[in-house]
């Protein structure tokens, strides 16, 4: 089992790039990832970010952010047809009004577009996406540290409301006493029983498959039945246990929205 909330940073320095690549996750319905400071010409990388999570990761609004620091290569670009412009029109310009045409290299130098940088950017994505994987597996194993803890509490709580039940299986009338078998409960409670077996089984699953919409799902069938017996008990013991169990459930799926 894995939370949605996690952590994770990592920093690494190669030869020409130092990368620090933190991540963090809050629950979400669905997978929504966001990768944070990345420049434009980056597009690809970006989508590259996004494909590795989806392979690891089904739920969860996660931020990705990369402080990526680089030696760039600079190269010196000179236009020399925006140059030739700028002197064949000062020297037109000098000849209509006898002027001196006096330019100079700093003069070429300060003219707008006529000098540019060109930096090389080489490896870098290979270099994030590695650093990537390795934050990836520290985020996951924050997340499964965070999904054990609330695994404990789930099972805790799923033991505190079969216990109940059992109690109002106890509480319950028995047919004889019953009015025309209107406060007969026992398909509904069989059905609660058979509910948290398999709530129970889905929380221990050894395979890490996304659980939280299972349980979900499981544990709105419990309230419906819950809901059901409540209606037809009319006895104040078992309607004081009936929203006890209610009261069990519902910390349970508070804590399934924790969980991917």
């Amino acid at each position: 089992m894995k939370s949605m909330t996690g952590y994770a940073a990592v920093h690494k320095t190669g030869k020409s790039f130092s990368v620090q690549i933190v991540m963090r996750s809050f629950n979400f319905k669905y997978l929504d990832i966001n990768v944070r400071n990345l420049s434009a010409e980056d597009i690809l990388l970006e989508e590259g970010i996004k494909r590795q999570i989806k392979k690891r990761v089904s739920r969860g609004k996660i931020e990705v952010f990369i402080f990526l620091e680089e030696q760039k290569k600079k190269k010196v670009l000179i236009d020399e047809e925006t140059v030739a412009k700028y002197i064949s029109q000062a020297k037109a310009l000098a000849k209509k009004y006898k002027l001196k045409a006096d330019i100079t290299i700093s003069d070429i130098l300060n003219l707008p577009q006529a000098i540019s940088w060109e930096q090389k950017r080489k490896g870098h994505q290979a270099f994030v996406l590695g650093i990537l994987a390795k934050t990836l597996d520290s985020f996951i194993a924050f997340r499964k540290k965070e999904g054990a803890a609330i695994q404990r509490e789930m099972l805790f709580n799923l033991g505190n409301l079969k216990n109940n039940i059992l109690k109002i299986k106890k509480a319950k009338p028995s047919v004889s006493v019953m009015e025309n078998g209107k406060e007969d409960i026992d398909e509904e409670l069989s059905l609660i029983s058979f509910y948290i077996k398999k709530v129970n089984a889905t929380i221990k699953a050894a395979q890490l498959i996304t659980k939280g919409k299972s349980i979900d799902f499981l544990t709105q069938e419990i309230l419906r039945e819950l809901n059901a017996a409540s209606s037809k008990t009319k006895r104040k013991a078992s309607a004081l246990l009936i929203v006890e169990a209610k009261n069990y459930l519902e910390r349970i799926r508070e804590q399934t929205q924790n969980i991917e």
